[in-house]
């Protein structure tokens, strides 16, 4: 997602990102046999006021023994950049934005109920990438669940020096909040391994909106809803992330995560509510 906004910038200047739509996770980028070449591709599909629609995907080519191209590329990721020109009055645009938001309530502001170690133990992230910090509170109930947590910045991680060109000071700019985007993936994530018992991964989002860059120091909480999980163990969410004034910073409308593994069962665990 990072790639597709970055991408998108550079085909349309004076842009900022509003959000994605329609964003589909499909092939996975496996690195088995040394590098592979993937390109971001990315076409305007529609302009309409100051809003742009970006179509994109990521592809990579089929590659014989002797190094040659064959066949169609394969198709990862695709999606949907949502652009807004710079500069103009967006007063409207952010109006209709906050309406298309889902309604999953105000996370709690408490102490944490379960601290990140509880999630290490349930994810292959390590701290260098773990962006959720700590879970909050269950709320809802068995028949609407929910769960309450903590997102963290990228300068926030245990580690946050995630380039080489951080190490030497160099400050680098990534569009998309995508470590908030990963704390929406793992608080949904950890509310289906409570209710399903399945470890799962994200594939699609069907609307996102990125309302407003969070201040430095700012403390971000987020609450996931669990709507319903389909006979192909795909479980879809609504989330909403919000600042320490109350105030929303992203929201995502049916994140769709899928079923992937059992937990065993030493790892299972249930919030009060």
């Amino acid at each position: 997602m990072e790639m597709f906004a970055q991408n998108a910038l550079l085909l349309c200047p004076g842009s900022s990102i509003a959000g994605f739509q329609n964003i589909e996770f499909g092939l996975p980028i496996k690195l088995m046999k040394g590098a592979l070449v993937v390109r971001i591709e990315s076409k305007i599909q529609t302009k309409s006021g100051n809003a742009i629609l970006v179509n994109s995907r990521i592809v990579s080519d089929l590659v014989n023994s002797r190094g040659e191209i064959f066949g169609e590329p394969r198709i990862h990721h695709t999606g949907v950049v949502r652009l807004i020109k710079s500069g103009e009055n967006v007063s409207q645009f952010l109006e209709k934005e906050i309406k298309e938001m889902p309604a999953v309530g105000l996370p709690i502001d408490e102490e944490l109920l379960e601290h990140p170690s509880f999630i290490y133990l349930r994810y292959f992230h390590g701290p260098r990438f773990q962006s959720h910090g700590g879970v909050l509170k269950g709320v809802g109930d068995l028949e609407n669940p929910g769960l309450d947590g903590i997102a963290l910045m990228r300068h926030q991680l245990p580690n946050s020096e995630l380039f080489a060109q951080e190490a030497s000071g160099e400050a680098i700019l990534l569009e998309s909040l995508p470590m908030i985007f990963e704390a929406a993936f793992q608080n949904s994530g950890l509310l289906g391994m409570e209710f399903f018992k399945f470890s799962s991964l994200p594939v699609g989002i069907e609307w996102s909106t990125i309302l407003r860059v969070p201040e430095k120091g700012e403390k971000l909480r987020l609450r996931s809803l669990l709507i319903n999980q389909d006979e192909n163990g795909v479980a879809t969410y609504n989330v909403t992330v919000f600042g320490e004034d109350d105030s929303p910073v992203v929201a995502l409308k049916n994140l769709k995560l899928k079923s992937m593994a059992p937990i065993p069962e030493s790892q299972q665990f249930t919030f009060k509510r």
